[in-house]
This record gives structure tokens, sequence and C-alpha cells, in this order.
């Protein structure tokens, strides 16, 4: 294909939401699509819980076969929000991959942590804030 051939528009993002507006067929949890990425989230109060979240990764996977797409498992992190101290490990796994389990990551330009400290974000903003002054 010749390098002109695909030229990115304000449309991809919306063509690419068409494409995908019926991943969450088989999913119980909750699922969020913004532009290219995908969240998969739910409550863990129960073992079951913990279970149907697994469950909904592998549909999850079952529907990117389906559909030829293949899964940025590089990109991919799986997180547990709490102020409770949690021994075991996720485990989670997307296809034969296991996700690494992470203790911070950034969604929607939002810095989050795993024990929803907000020191992380409020640095990246007085980041922002100094150079708006240096700058202006």
């Amino acid at each position: 294909m010749h390098p002109d051939c695909y030229k990115p528009t304000v449309y991809c993002p919306l063509l690419f939401l068409v494409y995908v507006n019926d991943i969450w067929r088989n999913i119980d949890s909750c699922i969020r699509l913004f532009d290219e990425d995908c969240i998969i989230y739910g409550t863990i109060i129960r073992k079951n819980d913990r279970e149907m979240l697994g469950k909904d990764l592998d549909s999850l996977e079952g529907w990117a076969v389906e559909n030829g797409m293949e899964m940025n498992t590089g990109k991919s992190k799986a997180i547990i929000f709490t102020r409770a101290w949690v021994k075991n490990p996720l485990g989670y796994c997307l296809g034969d991959q296991k996700l690494p389990e992470a203790s911070r990551c950034k969604f929607l330009g939002v810095m989050l942590r795993n024990d929803l400290n907000w020191v992380d974000q409020l640095y990246i903003n007085y980041q922002l804030d100094a150079l708006t002054i240096i700058y202006s």
C-alpha cells in the first residue's frame, strides 16, 4: 500500500467506534470506549465477581479474534483501586498473555493510583502550572 493512501482524518475515531459498536454484547462488566481505548471495570466484592471480570476479558479476546483484530497486550494493565491491604495477585489474562499489575495508570489525562491517592495528579498539575507561568 502506498504511504499516501492512508490519511488519518477527524472521522477515524468515529469510524473505529462504529466498527466496535458490538464489543459490549457478551460482557457483563462495565465497559467504556474512548477513541481507540477500552476499559473494563467492575466492583469486586465476592470471588465470583473476580471470575466474571476474567470471563469478560476472555469474551473480549474472542470478540477481537472474531473481528480480525488484535489486542495490544503491551498497553494493557490490571489495577485494583482500594485502600485495603490486598495480598492476592489479580492474575488476569488477555488471551494467553498475563496482564501486568500496575500501581498507577493514566486514564483520559488523569493519573490514577491504586491507593486512591491524588499526589501524582497534583504533581503533574503543579508542573503544568509552573510551565504556564514560565512561558506566559
